[in-house]
């Protein structure tokens, strides 16, 4: 069996590509020309060069694979714009799904993100039929990507499978080096009590859920969440964190509300074409 990989340079894709060679498949990632795959070429990948918002390099990468998993995408942490945003997650992730059905593929598995709720949720369960009301670029430009494969699915049958991942945290996870940083020099402040809750998950274990996504027959159509078997608060998550470094006192929490103004103005200086810069 082939399968087809994106965004396999990335932190959970590359986990993702070292779970998959247990498998009996052949694996192939659509790479970008700039980018590094050596780590991928040691696993003895097949690379591909190309962008996924190239029709042709699409087609290639799709061309006699049975199985996609779609990882490639723009990422909250490096503050792209809106548009940068939705030319690859929206409009690359519909370039390579034409190409997949187009190529006959047996199954389409796309990463999305429980960032299609949006962040302004309180401490409340979330479900797979929990509305989405996203409340940044990021989370809209992936439920727009969701309902793009959809869309495919309804209309040409493509066999598409949905996959919403918590916060994700394991070997590599670079996005989580600042915070350590800060928690482990004692600089780290809390805004307001620490008490909302937190839904985080293991790469190894999103890994091992998104494999059974492009294998079990009968799901096609839905979604899925992964996530820990339990949220944690925000307060109890940096005290876990100190206690790793020897850190047992903190600096003294910040008053939210300023936080919270600040959160309201820039929401409507997005409005108006224009991001607040805080001070």
């Amino acid at each position: 069996m082939n399968v087809l990989v994106t965004g396999a340079t990335g932190f959970i894709g590359h986990h993702l590509v070292e779970r998959l060679t247990h498998e009996a498949c052949h694996i192939r990632t659509l790479v970008l020309p700039e980018e590094d795959a050596s780590a991928l070429e040691a696993f003895g990948i097949q690379i591909i060069r190309g962008d996924i918002c190239d029709h042709r390099a699409a087609e290639r990468a799709v061309t006699d694979c049975q199985v996609v998993f779609h990882l490639a995408a723009r990422v909250e942490a490096l503050n792209p714009s809106r548009n940068a945003l939705q030319s690859v997650n929206v409009h690359g992730t519909a370039n390579l799904i034409r190409a997949a059905a187009g190529a006959g593929v047996d199954r389409f598995v796309l990463c999305s993100s429980v960032g299609v709720y949006g962040r302004l949720i309180r401490n409340l369960a979330i479900n797979e039929n929990t509305r989405a009301k996203p409340d940044s670029s990021y989370g809209e430009s992936k439920l727009l990507a969701e309902r793009v494969a959809l869309s495919q699915h309804e209309r040409d049958a493509l066999p598409v499978v949905i996959t919403r991942l918590a916060g994700v945290f394991g070997p590599g996870a670079l996005s989580w080096l600042n915070l350590f940083r800060t928690i482990a020099s004692g600089r780290f402040r809390l805004i307001g009590s620490g008490s909302n809750y937190h839904h985080y998950v293991d790469v190894a274990d999103v890994a091992e859920g998104l494999v059974p996504c492009g294998a079990v027959k009968g799901v096609e159509g839905r979604t899925y969440l992964i996530a820990g078997s339990e949220p944690v608060r925000l307060r109890n998550l940096v005290q876990t964190i100190g206690k790793a470094f020897g850190v047992t006192r903190f600096r003294a929490s910040l008053p939210a509300g300023p936080f919270h103004l600040y959160k309201i103005l820039n929401k409507l200086a997005r409005t108006c074409g224009k991001e607040a810069t805080a001070r």
